[in-house]
């Protein structure tokens, strides 16, 4: 006998009560494709804290709903679609949650952001620049900044010199960007630029440790070409960067989860990736401020 019909061989004498359509919905709802558990339990959750929401803050109860959709359309995503064009009912998530208790919208988003964040390794491969994404969300609307650099690994080298040079242009272009500025936004300039050389600081203290840390060149040039002559091209040009910030650390971020570890090495490849969303998270509030 063919080993591969065993098994629903069995089910289906094992349920002779069953009429031919339920033993096959039976067969389907067992041997079919499933949600992503960890996909699952975060669309739940999400649903769960856009209910509790509601009452305490509109805008965060409509990121958590968005979030929740996001990621149910990703369980169905993975599923695929029968003959029919429908989602397979083994993959049937239940959308009806009860609501959380809370009073604290901080709370409620900062035990989202950590459980989202937490979720990354479990989910697959494919989902977990949308996992990341909704991270960076999260810790942006928290207002918390980044803590120290964590320790990198040797894998991680290589992409953490590369964020320095990234802020060593940053430095450099809001340098420039600053002699054009009108007054209003000099102080905008300086917070950035105060922000920029924490970060520069922060990688090369950890980069330290491994080596040879790389240092500015003297100067850069604008990867379009354009450099701010006037006020007007002043305002535009830092906007563009701050929009480019955001995009290299989402980026950074995303590539770290891409290429999470499983070993021994996982808890410091998620210290890193926690990081990076940090990072990403603030550049996210400056370039929406």
């Amino acid at each position: 006998m063919n080993r591969r019909v065993v098994v629903p061989a069995l089910f289906l004498c094992a349920a002779p009560w069953l009429s031919g359509c339920q033993a096959t919905d039976a067969v389907v709802d067992y041997f079919g494709p499933h949600a992503d558990p960890a996909l699952a339990s975060l669309a739940q959750a999400a649903s769960a804290d856009a209910e509790a929401l509601k009452e305490l803050d509109t805008d965060a109860a409509s990121l958590r709903a968005q979030q929740a959709e996001e990621l149910y359309a990703e369980i169905d995503r993975l599923c695929g679609r029968n003959e029919e064009g429908e989602a397979p009912r083994s993959c049937e998530v239940d959308h009806d949650v009860e609501p959380r208790e809370a009073d604290d919208v901080s709370a409620v988003l900062g035990d989202a952001c950590a459980a989202t964040e937490e979720q990354i390794n479990h989910v697959a491969p494919e989902s977990r620049a949308l996992v990341v994404a909704q991270a960076i969300a999260l810790e942006a609307r928290t207002g918390e900044e980044p803590g120290e650099a964590p320790e990198l690994t040797t894998a991680e080298q290589d992409q953490a010199a590369k964020l320095l040079e990234w802020e060593y242009q940053q430095v450099y272009a809001l340098d420039f960007a600053r002699s054009y500025v009108t007054a209003d936004l000099e102080e905008t300039i300086d917070e950035r630029l105060s922000l920029h050389e924490r970060r520069v600081l922060e990688l090369q203290t950890a980069l330290e440790k491994l080596g040879a840390v790389p240092q500015p060149a003297a100067a850069y040039d604008s990867p379009d070409g354009a450099l701010p002559h006037d006020g007007d091209s002043a305002r535009d040009f830092i906007d563009t960067i701050a929009h480019n910030d955001t995009l290299k650390w989402t980026d950074a971020a995303t590539r770290a989860a891409a290429t999470a570890e499983s070993d021994s090495k996982a808890e410091a490849t998620s210290a890193w990736r926690r990081w990076l969303i940090a990072v990403a998270a603030q550049s996210h509030r400056f370039h929406t401020a």
